[in-house]
């Protein structure tokens, strides 16, 4: 569609690619395009409750699905390490970020 460096990071960002060598998210575009992902429902959330969320609504791919809650969580710690911050202070920011978004639209 004419954004080819997008290409990566939406590829990666599937839960499923949190268990995959293959296709698990590498470099920051990709970090954070996974991490959004999983803390977004219908408003912000934690990793946890989005987790959670899924594997009520997809109850067949509930060990799949927690099976990616430590990948995703070593992302959000990764993350904060190379800011320099806590993964409470991530969430933090990434939740004060998407609620900007959200009086801006």
């Amino acid at each position: 569609m004419g954004y080819d460096e997008l290409a990566v990071p939406v590829a990666s960002h599937p839960l499923s690619c949190l268990l995959d060598d293959e296709r698990f998210p590498i470099g920051w575009p990709s970090v954070l395009v996974s991490l959004a992902d999983k803390h977004v429902a219908q408003e912000f959330v934690t990793l946890d409750e989005r987790l959670d969320d899924m594997a009520r609504r997809y109850p067949e791919f509930a060990g799949e699905i927690n099976s990616a809650r430590r990948p995703a969580h070593a992302l959000e710690q990764e993350l904060g390490d190379v800011l320099g911050i806590s993964t409470d202070e991530v969430v933090e920011r990434l939740a004060a970020a998407w609620h900007a978004g959200e009086t801006e639209g």
